[in-house]
């Protein structure tokens, strides 16, 4: 699931003033509307998306805890530079929580969930290049064996860590070798959990999370160079 990751949740469409504010405020440095080393000043910020201050204080405060914004006593809040390496951290944690996950979900996975993914799996391969769609067949398949795991605080991290990922990575589609092996990781994971393979599914679950990081990072120096071309 590593890969172009999904937010957890269901995605509506929602008034942009109707949704959370850290979400609107995350989308604009992620998009680059804020830039990295922008000071935040929640004066500005409350005009900016037409809210009162004490919103604007919390959601930076929950932006910080997710890494986006950096808050000192003498500079005040200020933008997080979002790269390669916030990126890398971020896969590096999925890639030790959704191994974990996994081992537990192929001890106890029941015949209908296995069928469920099998035929979620089923969708995937129909797919001809629709990355939209790639994207909510995949997030329902990894739902299937995280969601129902015992360890709230795990399911929490792992839905917090997609939905970031998600943000970083709609804006590149999937390459075509990056395509091909998340057909063959996702058949490993399905083929592990079949035969109760807890440490195949874990190792197959952890090349689709570093799979995910190398296509990002990837895309992300390509940008880069981009942009040291056009300069």
């Amino acid at each position: 699931m590593g890969d172009i990751a999904l937010i957890g949740r269901s995605i509506g469409v929602v008034a942009n003033n109707e949704r959370p504010l850290y979400h609107r405020i995350r989308e604009d440095i992620i998009d680059g509307q804020l830039d990295a080393g922008t000071r935040l000043v929640v004066a500005e910020l409350a005009r900016r998306y037409d809210s009162s201050s004490n919103p604007v204080r919390e959601a930076l405060h929950q932006l910080q805890g997710e890494g986006f914004v950096v808050i000192s006593q003498n500079r005040g809040a200020r933008v997080r530079s979002v790269g390669e390496h916030f990126a890398r951290d971020i896969y590096d944690i999925r890639a030790l929580i959704e191994p974990y996950m996994i081992r537990w979900f192929t001890a106890n996975a029941t015949k209908a969930q296995i069928a469920e993914m099998e035929a979620i799996q089923d969708e995937i391969e129909q797919l001809d290049g629709d990355h939209e769609a790639y994207r909510t067949l995949n997030e329902r398949f990894h739902s299937v064996s995280y969601a129902g795991h015992f360890n709230r605080e795990a399911i929490d991290m792992e839905e917090r860590y997609r939905e970031i990922l998600f943000m970083l990575n709609k804006r590149y589609p999937l390459t075509r070798s990056r395509w091909a092996e998340c057909l063959e990781e996702h058949r490993g994971i399905l083929a592990a959990v079949r035969s109760r393979d807890a440490d195949a599914a874990a190792a197959f679950t952890e090349r689709h999370v570093h799979g995910a990081c190398r296509h990002l990072i990837d895309h992300i120096r390509a940008g880069r160079g981009r942009e040291k071309s056009a300069k």
